[in-house]
């Protein structure tokens, strides 16, 4: 997998330069929305299942260099063996987070383009269990009992990405990217890969 990712990135930077179209772009505002998948890393891939992320972000960006507000959500459903453990029947965790990444490009007005981008801020941990509470009243129905927990931490982030173009004329781009996202809740802190595809505009 990593050979077949340096393979991607050492012969898309030189194509992508080559479709370089010529004079320079002014500073203008972008943004792009999307969603996919999202796996966890080690050690939160000992408790979570892989799930699913969107993502959205606003700023502004020239022909190399850009800075974006970023902000996303990842759903993460929680083992089978944790919800023993936990003595719950159900349970997920969900991960926000707002921030700040600067962006660099390499071909931004191309039909293909090559970027990295990494960045830093405040990210949320959301922990529910569903667990029966027993049969309650005069029709014997059952309820639930649910425990949730928040935590507000800093994080970081680091990835890549690349985006096509919709038509000569379109600013619009259909983008691929994967990042790994850190967020620092302690002793073990919590890691995915957040896969997204969408669009940037």
């Amino acid at each position: 997998m990593k050979r077949t990712l340096l393979f991607l990135i050492l012969t898309t930077l030189p194509l992508s330069a080559q479709w370089r179209r010529f004079g320079s772009m002014p500073t203008h505002p972008t943004g792009f929305v999307g969603a996919g998948f999202s796996t966890p890393v080690n050690p939160a891939a000992s408790h979570l299942d892989t799930g699913w992320n969107v993502a959205g972000g606003v700023g502004v960006t020239n022909n190399y260099f850009g800075i974006m507000l970023d902000g996303m959500c990842n759903d993460l459903g929680i083992t089978h063996r944790a919800l023993v453990r936990q003595g719950a029947r159900s349970g997920d965790e969900k991960y926000w987070a707002f921030t700040i990444n600067p962006i660099f490009h390499v071909n931004e007005r191309g039909p293909v383009d090559f970027y990295v981008t990494g960045g830093g801020g405040i990210y949320s941990q959301v922990t529910r269990y569903r667990a029966a509470a027993g049969n309650f009243g005069p029709s014997g129905r059952d309820f639930d009992l649910i425990s949730t927990n928040h935590i507000y931490k800093p994080g970081v982030n680091a990835g890549a990405g690349f985006s096509f173009g919709f038509g000569d004329f379109s600013r619009m781009k259909f983008f691929a990217e994967a990042r790994y996202h850190r967020m620092f809740v302690g002793p073990s802190d919590v890691s995915m890969i957040p896969v997204t595809v969408g669009v940037r505009f």
